[in-house]
């Protein structure tokens, strides 16, 4: 492997290492509370290094954000494409993988204090804000709605409205666990089978409306 090759997935893991350690020190401190220092000694690095990968500290947390968000969107984006394609006989089991999915994914601690924390800076990084919504929930939605589109044509459901479901469908699934965690933050707790139980009754609701 030639040097500038090894150099460069150095300098990479090197750029994941600090905003991992970035977006523990934000999410756990927010952006006020949060230092350049501080971001430093939770990467075990100088606070040169982080500055020669972040212009500063505005800089860096934009970068920790849209991390996560890309995450997010490629942790869902296969089995979103995947359920477009499933044949009839396993449609209803289908949904049940997908809604436990998104449950998952969307109640995970480190994701929920992420949203609090872009949620808290809205109104200082009003662009951030702007890009994680984007980012995650409009493009996330609309390969849904992409998705509940090529179900209608094969037959499968009938979506007269494939963006609206791809939204009905979502907030069906996490809005009583989002909407319960938003107000009481750590203390709004479930347990596996109860989300669950959430995520089937809101495949049950959808596809009788369906």
């Amino acid at each position: 492997m030639a040097e500038s090759s090894r150099a460069e997935q150095r300098s990479t893991r090197k750029r994941a290492e600090i905003l991992a350690a970035a977006s523990d020190v934000f999410t756990t401190h927010g952006y006020l509370g949060a230092s350049m220092d501080a971001v430093a000694a939770a990467a075990g690095a100088s606070k040169r290094t982080v500055y020669q990968y972040f212009a500063d500290k505005e800089e860096l947390f934009s970068s920790v954000v849209l991390d996560a968000v890309d995450r997010g969107y490629e942790f869902f984006r296969p089995h979103i494409l995947a359920l477009a394609d499933v044949d009839a006989d396993d449609l209803i089991e289908a949904f049940r993988r997908h809604s436990r999915l998104t449950i998952i994914g969307i109640m995970a601690p480190q994701v929920l204090r992420m949203r609090r924390l872009v949620m808290a800076e809205a109104d200082r990084f009003p662009e951030i804000g702007r890009e994680y919504y984007e980012r995650s929930w409009v493009r996330t939605l609309d390969l849904l709605a992409t998705t509940l589109a090529r179900l209608d044509e094969r037959g499968l459901l009938k979506i007269p409205d494939p963006q609206r479901a791809a939204y009905m469908f979502t907030w069906l699934v996490v809005s009583i666990p989002l909407q319960r965690t938003a107000f009481m933050g750590n203390a709004a707790t479930y347990t596996q089978a109860e989300l669950d139980d959430i995520a089937d009754e809101a495949v049950r609701v959808f596809l009788a409306a369906h």
